[in-house]
């Protein structure tokens, strides 16, 4: 089994998501006294935003092997991967009835077990 040291799973103080008890309302907050800093001293304060909620639901599964073969990442671990994403198969449930089952080239796995 691979053990990895808790050292490696530290994240920075500022980042707000994937992390228990912090979430949109600290980021907002810090965001909020930053500008308030700024423009009380006079600057100028510009800012932009991006929502990528969705962005997970359009990523295409070959770009995304593509990209990390490319990085270096390690073969024998994408090649895991690949298989885990090859056998995704889903059906729709509506009302009471279950689709046939069609397979997924999109999107990043979350939450499954």
């Amino acid at each position: 089994m691979l053990e990895l040291c808790n050292d490696q799973f530290k994240t920075d103080e500022l980042q707000f998501g994937f992390k228990p008890n912090v979430g949109c309302t600290n980021a907002i907050f810090t965001l909020r006294t930053t500008i308030d800093y700024f423009c009380e001293r006079g600057s100028t304060v510009y800012a932009a935003s991006l929502d990528i909620r969705k962005a997970f639901d359009t990523v295409s599964h070959h770009k995304m092997f593509d990209s990390l073969l490319k990085t270096g990442f390690p073969v024998c671990l994408l090649s895991l991967l690949m298989n885990w994403y090859s056998k995704l198969n889903v059906a729709v449930r509506w009302k009471g009835f279950l689709s046939f089952k069609f397979c997924v080239k999109s999107g990043v796995r979350q939450n499954s077990s």
